[in-house]
Order: structure tokens, then C-alpha cells, then sequence
């Protein structure tokens, strides 16, 4: 079973760490990119998708456990193996308690490092193999990616591959403001500014599948000037403010 396909993102101001981590991944055929502070390692996360993230714990701008709380905030699955020089055990709870999948102490063994990383992309692959595909789930509603499919309630909506898509890219940054070309880039792969009528067009579609009723739950929030935010609303409960989203590309 190979693991050639698979892409890491090493997030680590080290730039020892960066070179050791770029001659593995040569020679066990892997795909690496590399950020050095949280903020421009939370925009390649959603550039490149990669199948595994390798986070520092201590970096030039935020704290490695807060770049993991937000990854799993927004709902993304992808495995995070946190590394640190910090041997207090509490560090270790933390950085599990908030999603991280594994922790290793630095100085590690380079062999180490490769049975970690190796272990757990094929765990991971195992999983999609399995039928285990990535579900994001909220209050009443469920997206299962791997079946393109959506349920409310525990009934199937209908949705286009489109409006499906537009769903995901808003849910797997729930809670925070996705601007519409972001949205546009993310669904269409360009940012061609005729599509903001067909975004409009297809959100409304979808909120009237997925909050049919007007007193009842809702997900989608249009934010006026900014974009769209995916966030549970209860039924009869104000919309909550918007918020710097924690997730986007640069534009």
C-alpha cells in the first residue's frame, strides 16, 4: 500500500526542522510544504489539503494548540501531529485534549519521526478505505463527505454537486465569515466576479433545502459586506454576530 500521493504541512519557525522534515519526505516520496508562523500555516492548510499537518507547539505568533483548536473548529479532520520541546506532560494533555491526533518531543529520532508520520497517514488511509470518509456533523444536521451526501434530521436533502460543494466550504469553517471571492475560489477554482450572481443564486437555493422553516434552526448567515458564515442557530435564538473568520485564503 503506498503513500506516495500523500502531503504534509510542516508548520515550525525551525529551520532545522524544516530542512530534516524536506530530506524525509525526499526520500520516502512524499509532498511537503512549509510555514513558519500559525497565521500563514492555517491559509496553506486550506490551499494545499494536506493529508497530514506537523505543528510546533511554540510559534512566532500563536501557540500550536491554538492553530490546532482552529483547525478543529472548523471542522477539519486532517491528522495533526504536534511536536515541542516543552517536556511538561500537561503540554502533552493540552495539545490532545484540543484534536491533536499524536505528540513527540523534540530532539527526536529521525527514524521516530518517520514511523509517526508514516503510521499515521496509513491509519488514516486505512480509515477512508474502510468507508470511514470525513462527516461533518451540527446540530441536526450532518454532511458525510465521502458519500456526497447531506441529512437533515436524519432525512437525505437533495443538493446539487454545487450547492453541495458551497455547503462543505462554508461548514468546514464554521463560525467564521468566508468572503464571496474566497467562496467562489474555493467552489469554481477561479475568482471570476460574474459568479457572485450564481453564488447568490445557488445559497438561496440552498437554505431553503437545508432550513426549510422559517421559525426553525438555521445555518447559513448572509453577512453584509463580508460574505457568508456557516454557525447553528436554535430555533427562535438571535444570530450571533459575525466574526473574524480564523480560516481564509489570502486574497
Amino acid at each position: 500500500m503506498g503513500l506516495t500521493a500523500s502531503k504534509i504541512l510542516v508548520i515550525d519557525d525551525d529551520p532545522a526542522v524544516l530542512r530534516l522534515v524536506e530530506l524525509i519526505a525526499a526520500e520516502n516520496g512524499y509532498d511537503v510544504v512549509t510555514a513558519t508562523t500559525g497565521a500563514s500555516g492555517l491559509r496553506l492548510l486550506l490551499e494545499t489539503e494536506p493529508n497530514l499537518v506537523l505543528l510546533d507547539l511554540v510559534l512566532p505568533d500563536m501557540s500550536g494548540v491554538e492553530v490546532c483548536r482552529r483547525i478543529r473548529s472548523a471542522g477539519i479532520k486532517v491528522t495533526v501531529l504536534m511536536i515541542s520541546c516543552l517536556h511538561d506532560p500537561e503540554d502533552v494533555v493540552v495539545g490532545l485534549e484540543v484534536g491533536a491526533d499524536d505528540y513527540l518531543r523534540k530532539p527526536f529520532e529521525v527514524r521516530e519521526l518517520v514511523a509517526r508520520i508514516n503510521a499515521r497517514l496509513r491509519r488514516a488511509q486505512l480509515t477512508r478505505e474502510a468507508g470511514g470518509a470525513e462527516r461533518l456533523r451540527f446540530p441536526g444536521l450532518t454532511i458525510d463527505l465521502g458519500r456526497h451526501e447531506v441529512r437533515r434530521e436524519g432525512r437525505v436533502v437533495g443538493l446539487t454537486p454545487t450547492e453541495f460543494k458551497i455547503l462543505v466550504a462554508l461548514a468546514r469553517q464554521s463560525g467564521a465569515v468566508v468572503p464571496r471571492p474566497q467562496l467562489i475560489a474555493e467552489v469554481w477554482r477561479n475568482r471570476d466576479p460574474y459568479r457572485v450572481h450564481s453564488l447568490d443564486a445557488h445559497l438561496y437555493r440552498l437554505r431553503r433545502k437545508i432550513q426549510p422553516r422559517a421559525d426553525g434552526a438555521h445555518y447559513l448567515h448572509a453577512v453584509i459586506g463580508a460574505g457568508y458564515r456557516f454557525e447553528y442557530q436554535p430555533p427562535g435564538r438571535e444570530a450571533p454576530r459575525p466574526r473574524v473568520p480564523y480560516l481564509r485564503l489570502a486574497r
